[in-house]
């Protein structure tokens, strides 16, 4: 079935990680989508939503991988969104390594099984890492150098190793990694979203680097287009423009606070150990140097423009 040209109430989409925010928006973008007939939701909970076939999955499972693949080869979908990726505090790093590592070869050798038409997988734009020597855009084909002391960086890197060579295995299949910017909004809680909301941020004294930002409607539209899209491959999806770090905060609301290097990881430390909520200390990297990433790829090629420019995005966090 080509999902390019949909007839109206054909598609059949499966979805993991629906009760996520990455599901969550696409969710709602699909139960308005006139061509989607059905939305199979492989997950441990079951979400709202009229059109909504669910069966109970867990990645971390032995037997995940059969149920995965008996799931989407008794009625065949015409695309699979796997979004079972983890965002919010993470207090158990093996799990959310079973989640995401383990979980998604099972999800890949189940796509394989089902030889499912497409695959959509959402990444990080935190996966280019931040470096001194970072180019003034990080284009698609940048080195992934991720951050090492993060699992939570890492981890995603080693979920694009496995995409791509599962890629190279199904040239027939279309295979789509989107790296999404920072994804701000009111609905979401990511580690941006936790530094930003803090009333007073502490930033590294004599560092101010360039960030990027996406509004959360931007990313739901983004991950809706992928679903039509002629193409394969990774892609950049960022909102308009840049800020300074220490504007992205006064944005959103919060006051920017610079400390010297030792005073910023004691103060961090103590932030993460009475459950505050702000930028992990292993992501450190990210408030030192800049990351920017270039959006033309996605632009000529999926058609995504982004309605929204990133201090309104760091905006709607005053609304949260």
């Amino acid at each position: 079935m080509d999902v390019s040209r949909p007839g109206k109430g054909r598609l059949r989409i499966a979805v993991t990680g629906a009760s996520g925010d990455y599901g969550r928006l696409l969710l709602s973008r699909l139960d308005q989508d006139p061509d989607v007939e059905s939305i199979l939701v492989l997950d441990v909970t079951r979400p709202e939503g009229d059109k909504v076939e669910f069966h109970r999955v867990d990645l971390t499972r032995y037997d995940a991988e059969s149920e995965l693949t008996d799931a989407l080869t008794e009625r065949p979908v015409d695309a699979l969104y796997h979004l079972a990726f983890l965002f919010g505090p993470i207090r158990n790093g093996s799990l959310a390594h079973e989640l995401e590592v383990i979980g998604t070869m099972n999800v890949l050798t189940a796509a394989g099984r089902a030889r499912l038409p497409r695959l959509v997988v959402p990444s990080m734009t935190a996966v280019y890492g931040a470096r001194g020597n970072n180019p003034a855009l990080l284009r698609e084909d940048s080195a992934l150098q991720g951050c090492p002391h993060s699992r939570f960086v890492t981890d995603k890197v080693e979920v694009e190793g496995q995409v791509r060579a599962f890629r190279e295995r199904h040239p027939d299949m279309r295979v789509l990694v989107l790296r999404f910017a920072p994804v701000l909004g009111p609905s979401v809680d990511n580690p941006a979203t936790r530094f930003l909301k803090n009333p007073v941020v502490p930033t590294l004294m004599g560092f101010d680097p360039l960030w990027q930002g996406l509004h959360e409607d931007d990313a739901a539209r983004a991950l809706h287009l992928a679903l039509r899209a002629d193409a394969s491959g990774e892609f950049n999806i960022v909102g308009h423009g840049v800020m300074s770090i220490s504007g992205l905060i006064q944005q959103a609301g919060a006051r920017p606070l610079p400390l010297p290097g030792p005073l910023f990881r004691a103060g961090l430390h103590t932030l993460d150990a009475v459950g505050a909520g702000t930028l992990p200390v292993a992501l450190l990297d990210y408030i030192h140097y800049s990351w920017v990433a270039d959006g033309e790829r996605a632009e000529s090629v999926l058609g995504f423009i982004p309605l929204h420019h990133v201090r309104d995005a760091a905006a709607a966090l005053k609304r949260s």
